[in-house]
């Protein structure tokens, strides 16, 4: 069973800027509905010293860039994942909804979360090395919350910036580790509420379909059954954690056993087959 992956908002320029090519008719497509031109505002974003796109422009350039990917394999897909703006891309690969409501939406939910994170400052650290049960603990002390369980030892959270210096602590002290994320708000957590708000007003000018081929949700690790259960998770996940780990569990327990990155690098495809791998030691601890 293949998996195509797209990735979430956290690649790097240059990676983004490689995966738009030149005189593309999906680049070129994209750039007439948000009315500038996308690739070069991404080659002028790659020049400034932060190493990933501001969250306005690095939603529809990397969506775009997951559908060129699709567009240009010539592989055949039984389901499709993305983590958090990648379930956009494969919605849009499944046929939910077109290129042109593909474009429209991630540049009205990026604008929006852009102008929630304002009103809220803050920023996401990563923690290792930990369990689920310690992570919580940590959030329940410092005041942050969960936006992300990547894998069972990789967690993201959520909150402003001392919260988030309390929660580095505590991982530290508990035998973790903590990466502050080069993000510019508290993503996937109450703060973007008002991004919610403004994201339903889009969603309910797309035109969505049921998906033609499955696409598991980052909320329910499921697969999205109606267009009124897209509309709502889409809303959901935005103020409240993606699951891909538990999403990737059940593709694994039903048969997945190849995942492919579609769009700029390869961090879906790396999370992947680390759930996998983790997958596969506790199957083999259980059978001994």
């Amino acid at each position: 069973m293949r998996v195509g992956l797209f990735p979430g908002q956290g690649i790097a320029a240059s990676d983004v800027l490689a995966a738009l090519p030149e005189d593309d008719p999906l680049v070129a497509s994209a750039s007439e509905i948000l009315g500038y031109d996308l690739r070069r505002k991404v080659r002028q974003a790659c020049r400034s010293t932060t190493p990933v796109l501001p969250t306005d422009l690095a939603q529809p350039a990397i969506f775009v860039a997951g559908q060129v990917a699709l567009r240009d394999t010539e592989e055949s897909f039984d389901a499709f994942f993305g983590h958090s703006l990648g379930e956009y891309s494969a919605l849009a690969a499944s046929g939910s909804f077109s290129f042109k409501d593909g474009v429209r939406l991630v540049h009205a939910r990026g604008v929006a979360m852009q102008r929630a994170a304002k009103m809220s400052p803050g920023g996401m650290v990563a923690l290792l090395s930990l369990d689920g049960d310690q992570v919580v603990a940590i959030c329940d002390r410092s005041g942050c919350s969960v936006a992300n369980f990547n894998t069972p030892s990789q967690h993201v959270l959520s909150g402003s910036r001392e919260a988030l210096a309390g929660a580095s602590r505590l991982a530290r002290e508990a035998g973790g580790r903590a990466v502050l994320l080069p993000v510019n708000g508290p993503f996937h957590s109450a703060a973007m509420i008002p991004a919610a708000d403004r994201l339903a007003e889009a969603l309910v000018q797309a035109t969505v379909r049921s998906p033609k081929v499955p696409v598991v949700s980052g909320v329910t690790a499921r697969p999205y059954r109606s267009p009124g259960e897209i509309r709502r998770l889409l809303l959901q996940q935005l103020t409240g954690p993606i699951v891909f780990a538990q999403g990737v569990s059940w593709l694994i327990a039903r048969g997945a056993d190849d995942f492919r990155d579609l769009g700029p690098g390869r961090v879906v495809g790396d999370l992947a087959e680390r759930n996998r791998r983790s997958a596969l030691r506790l199957e083999a601890t259980v059978g001994t």
